[in-house]
């Protein structure tokens, strides 16, 4: 065997001995520990959220009945079909336009919608073949020369089905109900009621031609890879304009309940992250100082400090594999837990589990040891000989600032691979590294302040002794746990009321319907029916159509911006409105709102502002019924889309808009429903109800999941946070025993050396759980406020029981975990001194 060969094998060896005794005697428990948390919270994580996005992806698929949406101005030429096909994925076109149809010698306007083969994809088409029948699924859409429709449009017309249905220059007989679409959810630009037809009528009812106002798309279905890849290729393909969108980007309220389902589980998973990194922190520097008599010994033998180094490496490595593999067991069992207490808002037909969780969770364990442990122990290369003889030399070999920096610099980028959202590490790296900062130095003037009372009070203040003799620890020991402690009632007390107040957020009595297209005389009398039949009160907000014009005297042109999707929202109408007081679920984040005697003002909201290049002090103008309205914007707006309240890009200031209004509103009809829809109709049938039922039903599923898996997921936090309480309780526990045998040794009674170390134990807890309890308490706020954009107050409370929390757990976990420190006989400070 050559000589490397025999050094590594040597090196595996007594790598391979040290193991074994280390894990016998318990040195390298809680580190293994914290490893397997970390690796089970971020595998289980992975594995769920993979999983659960898959399901919240299908469920908005639905929403526009495929898994993308390419809206066009013309038809998708057959070319962009034949293409899509040929990557094996699914295409279907739909053309949707408003028109009068007539029968039976009245007429009415409806949407009219043409679907072709295949539709929906996503999703399910139902209709009913009479109206005392069930609704069932449609296998298939409506066929050529015929049409199927709502049932109220033969109330409005005093039709039956079966009779025909002119549209345009066709008639077309009505053979079936429509009682749901798919893709029936958008908020204002559907126009009830619905005629649904094939896509081959649409040439003859010579209604979609040069000029018609009408929504075109293209649906797509198939892999995520190969919806990319033709999304790509449609950049460059001829034809129109295009803009692809997923379920989620196709509607503003979903897309934002969505975006904090993720946040909030990454929120959760982070906080875990960081609270057992603590743990390795902690534990590596205990196991590193553990090692100092065996490493003395070895280079008395004549080991060189590369095999130091190596040794240590290979039992870290050895301990973040095996951790790696059973963490990512455990993530595994975790998830399928989770997975089966979210059943009831799950789909039936998940997506099987990926390998790639596994592969992360194990790398992680490897990171997390190469760059919180590994640092601390590559130092014990610098334990001198001497040590054997004189015990003092090299104690302070492990305590340096190089391994802690390097730890962070790992912490930093594990957190911004695992949120995926660099604002949302951003805030928790700032807030951990604050909580932190603020542990120390609060840990620090305490330890002064008990020595200065120590010093001053004799006999009577003994348990203070310990805090004053050994203040490293002690600062290490209050950090360490106010950090646990912080983890466990940030994710107990106020994650419970962060999920409270983010699913207030959607109360029961949400609007499920829009009234559009009410005429200014029907106000009032609209008011007063709703109040009578649905006892309650209504905002009806005055629409126009305007189209943005320019920007400070310039132009605006689709082509000045590249994105599809800006260039179709300059290129059409907007909703206009003008009120006198910011609406209830909008806030102003830059600029004013105008006053009781406001001038020629716009207010927009921020998202469209951003896109367009519009900022505060611009001058705008939008045409409106074909004359320009200029005005100054004095202000921009953030929207809460997921109220489902009308919500404007654009308000105007009282007075700037001189045009014939149409008045919108929203409200809830829920069971009354088919008592209050006919009347209604009868009574204002210029108004146009909208159902936004399967909007609303998914926005509430997509919140009940998300947070049930974040409660899921703070049982993981906990376990992190009681294994970094076990390991700062272990940081002073040969410190603790040293003093114990003294203070036998001269004479104290275990009774004594009991209440003196519980006393200790309770004081440090309360001050960690002090400083934990305000840390949680502001970490919960600044996250509603910063990252989910909710209404959340300062929970005071969590502050005091985070004091309490403090003093009975360190006090109790050290009684337990330390009895046999306080009976140590005095003989051991013959026999092992610190040690």
């Amino acid at each position: 065997m050559s000589a490397p060969n025999s050094a590594i094998g040597t090196t595996l060896r007594l790598a391979a001995r040290f193991l074994r005794r280390d894990l016998a005697a318990g040195r390298l428990g809680i580190l293994a520990a914290a490893l397997v948390v970390a690796v089970a919270a971020v595998t289980a994580v992975g594995w769920l959220g993979d999983r659960v996005g898959a399901a919240t992806t299908e469920r908005a698929a639905e929403l526009i009945a495929a898994d993308r949406l390419v809206r066009t101005d013309d038809a998708a030429p057959q070319a962009w079909l034949d293409e899509a096909r040929e990557r094996g994925l699914q295409a279907a076109r739909t053309v949707e336009f408003p028109t009068v149809v007539a029968a039976d010698g009245s007429t009415r306007l409806v949407s009219a919608k043409a679907v072709e083969t295949g539709y929906p994809l996503r999703g399910e088409l139902r209709y009913a073949e009479d109206r005392e029948s069930a609704d069932r699924v449609a296998e298939q859409r409506p066929q050529p020369g015929e049409a199927w429709v709502e049932p109220r449009l033969l109330d409005l017309l005093g039709a039956e089905l079966g009779g025909s249905l002119e549209v345009g220059e066709s008639e077309l007989p009505m053979t079936r109900l429509v009682t749901a679409e798919p893709d029936r959810a958008g908020m204002f630009g559907t126009v009830a009621p619905r005629v649904l037809m094939a896509w081959e009528d649409i040439a003859g009812t010579g209604l979609v031609g040069e000029g018609a106002r009408v929504s075109h798309a293209l649906l797509l279905a198939g892999a995520d890879a190969e919806l990319d890849a033709f999304a790509e290729w449609l950049r460059g393909a001829d034809g129109p304009e295009a803009e692809v969108l997923t379920g989620t980007e196709a509607q503003p309220a979903i897309q934002e309940i969505v975006g904090q389902a993720e946040r909030f589980l990454g929120l959760a998973a982070l906080i875990t992250v960081v609270v057992a990194a603590a743990a390795v922190l902690l534990t590596a520097r205990h196991y590193a100082e553990a090692q100092l008599d065996r490493v003395a010994v070895m280079r008395v033998l004549g080991a060189r400090q590369g095999r130091v180094v190596a040794i240590q490496a290979a039992v870290l490595g050895a301990v973040a594999l095996a951790a790696g593999v059973l963490g990512a067991a455990i993530g595994f069992a975790l998830h399928a837990v989770m997975i089966a207490l979210l059943t009831d808002v799950l789909p039936p037909n998940l997506p099987p589990p990926g390998p790639l969780p596994a592969v992360y969770g194990v790398g992680l364990g490897v990171a997390a040891a190469a760059g919180f442990a590994l640092p601390t122990a590559a130092r014990l290369r610098h334990v001198p000989p001497m040590r054997v003889l004189r015990r003092t030399a090299g104690a302070g070999v492990v305590r340096t600032g190089g391994a802690y920096a390097v730890a962070a610099a790992v912490i930093a980028a594990l957190m911004v691979w695992r949120a995926g959202d660099l604002t949302l590490a951003g805030v928790v790296l700032v807030a951990t590294a604050a909580t932190l900062a603020a542990l120390a130095i609060a840990a620090y003037a305490a330890v002064r302040l008990a020595g200065w009372l120590r010093a001053r009070s004799g006999s009577r203040l003994l348990w203070l002794t310990g805090p004053s003799r050994r203040p490293g620890a002690t600062v290490v020991q209050v950090v360490a746990v106010g950090l646990g402690l912080m983890a466990l009632l940030l994710l107990s007390a106020v994650r419970e009321d962060l999920l409270d107040t983010w699913q207030a957020g959607i109360p029961d009595d949400a609007p499920d319907t829009f009234l559009i297209d009410v005429a200014p005389e029907e106000v009032e009398p609209l008011q007063a029916f709703l109040a009578e039949e649905l006892d309650t009160e209504v905002t009806l907000y005055a629409i126009t159509r305007g189209r943005l014009d320019a920007i400070n005297e310039d132009r605006v042109r689709p082509g000045d911006f590249e994105s599809p999707r800006t260039q179709r929202m300059v290129d059409r109408d907007l909703n206009l409105t003008w009120a006198e007081t910011l609406p209830e679920d909008n806030r102003v984040i830059a600029g004013e709102w105008w006053g009781d005697d406001p001038g020629a003002e716009w207010s927009v909201e921020a998202g469209y502002a951003e896109r367009v290049g519009i900022e505060v002090g611009d001058e705008i103008s939008f045409v409106i019924d074909g004359e320009p309205v200029s005005g100054t914007v004095t202000s921009l707006r953030e929207l809460r889309w997921d109220s489902f309240n009308p919500n404007f890009f654009v308000i105007a200031a009282p007075g700037m808009i001189d045009a014939h209004p149409e008045y919108i509103t929203s409200f809830r009809l829920g069971d009354a429903a088919e008592r209050v829809l006919p009347e209604l109709n009868e009574r204002f049938p210029g108004a146009t109800p909208l159902d936004i039922g399967a909007i609303l039903e998914t926005a509430r599923r997509i919140i009940g999941q998300g947070a049930r898996v974040v409660e899921l997921m703070a049982a993981l936090t906990l376990v992190a946070g009681v294994v970094v309480l076990l390991a700062a309780l272990r940081t002073a526990a040969a410190q603790r025993r040293f003093e114990a045998s003294l203070l036998r040794a001269l004479g104290a009674s275990r009774r004594r050396l009991e209440a003196i170390a519980v006393a200790e134990l309770a004081a440090s807890g309360a001050l960690a759980g002090l400083l934990a309890g305000i840390a949680a308490a502001s970490g919960g706020y600044l996250a509603a406020r910063y990252l989910f954009d909710l209404t959340y107050a300062f929970p005071g409370s969590v502050v005091v029981l985070g004091a309490v929390v403090g003093a009975v757990t360190v006090a109790g976990a050290g009684w337990l975990g330390a009895r046999r420190d306080w009976r140590s006989s005095p003989m051991e400070l013959l026999r092992g001194g610190e040690s």
